[in-house]
């Protein structure tokens, strides 16, 4: 027996397996109605959003997405770059 047809007798066992695994399944839930599921869980919880106390005193942050996380613009960005701030050539290592 060469590797070919060992290649291929291992396929077509597989193959042969997984279409009556499929087949089977495909008997044994088929029950004459589509979509009937008798074993679905579903969850629903009733909860209200409720503002924190420190959304009072900081806001929402939706005014700007940067506001909190100490960046810049893009203007200032280049303004730092051109005063040479910032090191925007150095390669970055890990």
């Amino acid at each position: 027996m060469t590797w070919i047809k060992f290649a291929l007798w291992l396929l077509g066992i597989y193959t042969s397996y997984y279409v009556a695994l499929i087949i089977w399944d495909k008997l044994r839930t088929h029950n004459g109605e589509p979509g009937s599921d008798k074993h679905e869980l579903t969850f629903v919880e009733d909860i209200k959003p409720v503002k924190s106390f420190l959304e009072e005193i900081i806001g929402t942050g939706k005014e700007s997405p940067v506001s909190f996380s100490g960046g810049v613009s893009l203007k200032q960005l280049f303004n730092l770059a051109r005063e040479e701030s910032v090191e925007y050539i150095k390669s970055v290592s890990f």
